[in-house]
């Protein structure tokens, strides 16, 4: 049973990433509406737009106080490739010191799954043009990002960018 159970795991898993990347929005609405969903879209773009238009406090104003981002840092001369974790204090100071500058950001084929009332997952891809510490942070992917509802407010409490 339990073998049977990890297929099926990995069969719905394999066809969510397979729409995600289509490009199809899939909605996994479980007692919750559509107006979640909506407003999570919404903000999952705001939020990507605040620090364009450099705004610390709003950017924070989406984040959880234990926000954190996994970030794969690729390998360079000096080190191996590894995951790196930034956490919202720090994010957020950088935007605001002008230390991460951020002149565009795109999210495409945005895709909420919602589970249960308070928890979702909003994935997509992602175009970034701009710098940290004055070095190009320019780049190209997919994520996906964790939020959860407090005190009827989604916030978003973490993100993962491979």
């Amino acid at each position: 049973m339990k073998l049977l159970q990890s297929r099926v795991t990995r069969v719905v898993a394999g066809t969510m990433v397979g729409f995600a990347l289509a490009g199809v929005a899939v909605t996994a609405i479980t007692g919750n509406t559509q107006a979640d969903s909506d407003h999570l879209l919404a903000s999952e773009k705001a939020w990507a737009q605040a620090p364009v238009d450099r705004d610390a406090d709003r950017m924070a104003g989406y984040m959880a106080d234990e926000y954190v981002e996994l970030v794969w840092e690729t390998a360079t001369q000096t080190a191996p490739a590894h995951w790196r974790a930034i956490q919202k204090k720090e994010w957020v100071e950088a935007v605001r010191r002008g230390t991460d500058v951020y002149k565009s950001v795109e999210l495409r084929n945005l895709t909420v799954h919602v589970q249960g009332s308070n928890l979702a997952v909003v994935t997509g891809e992602y175009s970034q043009t701009g710098t940290s510490d004055g070095k190009d942070n320019s780049a190209t992917g997919i994520y996906a990002n964790t939020w959860v509802k407090r005190n009827g407010r989604w916030v978003v409490i973490h993100g993962v960018f491979p």
